[in-house]
């Protein structure tokens, strides 16, 4: 979970020792929260200005360096609001590894509650591999009247180590 400061340079900061994480990381890696930051133009609406800035450009470069994926969403497009500016901020960032590994996973963005920041969440498929159950054994009692019903049985049972 990632919780980025709204303040440029501490956000510098974060690039920096996630990057240097990133380059340690062996295996599938998700990054999940508040980066306090838009990746593209079309990310923030209602400011003044919806052109990158140089916070902007510094997590462009840290998701590039560290070949990250943005996992995408369903839902309202912004994640965040204050008065008319609406951005989005909150997301799921992953490395290709993940993404192999989870690739039926989506983001939610579900309705806001008390907070400026809507919640996300990460979904994952609904056909995850189970443990195979077993089911319990049932018995009908039409079964005694087939002729070939105690043969069968004995077999069944010897080859079961029964």
């Amino acid at each position: 979970m990632v919780y980025a400061s709204p303040h440029l340079q501490e956000r510098s900061t974060l690039w920096n020792n996630l990057t240097r994480l990133a380059q340690i990381v062996d295996g599938p890696w998700n990054l999940m929260g508040d980066f306090n930051v838009v990746l593209r133009p079309h990310e923030r609406m209602g400011s003044a200005t919806t052109r990158i800035n140089r916070g902007d450009i510094a997590f462009n470069n840290f998701v590039n360096q560290c070949n990250l994926l943005d996992i995408g969403f369903t839902g309202s497009p912004f994640t965040w609001k204050r008065g008319q500016l609406f951005e989005r901020l909150d997301r799921s960032l992953e490395n290709y590894d993940w993404r192999i590994q989870f690739h039926e996973a989506s983001i939610i963005h579900l309705n806001p509650l008390k907070s400026d920041h809507v919640p996300l969440l990460l979904r994952f498929a609904d056909n995850f591999p189970r443990r195979p159950t077993r089911r319990p054994f049932k018995f009908e009692a039409s079964w005694l009247t087939h002729e070939d019903f105690p043969q069968l049985m004995k077999r069944e049972w010897n080859a079961n180590g029964q």
